[in-house]
């Protein structure tokens, strides 16, 4: 009894303000989780889009894709991660980390968002309960502190061993930074070894792969 619109609502919307009444479209007849990928795909095409919307938008896409049951183009199975970021250009495991982000609690979300937060802080706040999550933002937004990798890795280790407190947070995200034996590197350095269409975020997915992928051969 009607149609529903999948992609190109900013273009039907200034349609209506510019008063155009009638716009070209393309009609298909697609069951619910096809229509969900699709979905997905295209906003995922968007020049900007917050680290928080792609997260939401794979965990969609993963859910219908395994709906559907997990193929490729070519009917071979595969595994669902890797499917799902295949239009986007992102690895199974970027996808999977991505998804991670959905357990954040919507301020820290928030904060990812504005760039408060890296992505790989993010993912790593995700490991830790609603309630810890709580104590972490209620450190950041106070402008007393900043979480750094180290500083997530030790908040995760704390949480998992049942050692972490309200004011364990809060001790270890005030901790002296040290610059003991930290090589920093500019950014302009490093994006010389990678394409020029590749954004910021997309560099850290690479090192920080590549630096996951050292620490298991060591």
């Amino acid at each position: 009894g009607g149609y529903e619109i999948l992609s190109g609502h900013r273009r039907v919307k200034a349609c209506e303000i510019a008063g155009i009444t009638e716009v070209p479209v393309v009609v298909k007849n697609l069951d619910d989780d096809t229509a969900t990928i699709l979905l997905v795909d295209s906003n995922l095409q968007r020049e900007h889009i917050l680290p928080s919307e792609k997260a939401y938008a794979y965990k969609m896409k993963m859910d219908a894709v395994k709906h559907q049951g997990i193929k490729d183009e070519n009917a071979a199975s595969v595994d669902s991660a890797d499917l799902v970021g295949q239009a986007a250009g992102d690895s199974g495991r970027t996808v999977q980390r991505y998804i991670r982000l959905t357990c954040l609690i919507p301020e820290l979300l928030k904060l990812l968002d504005e760039g408060k937060i890296n992505f790989t802080v993010g993912v790593s706040l995700t490991y830790l309960s609603e309630t810890e999550q709580i104590w972490v933002k209620d450190c950041i937004v106070s402008g007393a502190s900043s979480v750094t990798g180290s500083m997530a890795t030790k908040l995760k280790q704390y949480s998992d061993e049942g050692n972490l407190t309200e004011l364990a947070v809060q001790l270890i995200l005030n901790e002296k930074k040290t610059e003991t034996g930290k090589v920093t590197l500019t950014e302009k350095k490093i994006r010389k070894y990678f394409p020029k269409e590749y954004n910021r975020e997309q560099i850290e997915q690479v090192i920080y792969e590549l630096l996951d992928n050292w620490k298991k051969s060591q």
